[in-house]
């Protein structure tokens, strides 16, 4: 895992304008969907559904609950589009949601975070750089509604 961040971060680094060479490494916990849905719903577990799974929570990262910040992620053997074969920490769906809540790792230690006019800009930045991160791949986009939420996140 720590070699997969450590590339993902680069790549950040190549494709923005960030330096990612000396930011630390966060700490990356994977769960399983009922695991990340509790993580999720922490501050307010009365609103857990009642399946006890929130399909919608895929990834969280939080720079609060460790000195290098924490990535909660669905368990990489539990993401779609694994292929037959293919490892898991492989995949490329699980590759772009890991480099999503990187993005925001890399928003928060270099301070980017705190200079968004909107908190939400950080969230279409990390949208924009999954889109490119995909394309680079060849990979069919796992979130047909991508565009959709670049705009939401585009305004204040």
């Amino acid at each position: 895992m720590e070699a997969l961040i450590e590339f993902l971060l680069a790549w950040i680094g190549k494709n923005s304008e960030y330096d990612t060479a000396a930011l630390p490494l966060p700490v990356v916990i994977e769960l399983t969907a009922e695991q990340i849905t509790r993580e999720a719903y922490s501050d307010q577990p009365d609103l857990i559904p009642v399946s006890g799974i929130d399909h919608r929570i895929l990834a969280l990262y939080s720079w609060e609950d460790n000195e290098t910040g924490t990535v909660f992620i669905l368990r990489a053997a539990d993401t779609e589009g694994i292929q037959s074969g293919e490892e898991p920490l492989e995949n490329p769906v699980f590759q772009e949601r890991l480099l999503h809540e990187l993005v925001h790792h890399v928003q928060y230690w270099t301070g980017a975070y705190d200079t968004f006019q909107c908190k939400s800009y950080g969230e279409k930045q990390a949208y924009e750089l999954g889109s490119l991160f995909l394309k680079q791949r060849h990979e069919q986009d796992p979130l047909p509604e991508r565009n959709f939420l670049l705009r939401i996140y585009s305004r204040c």
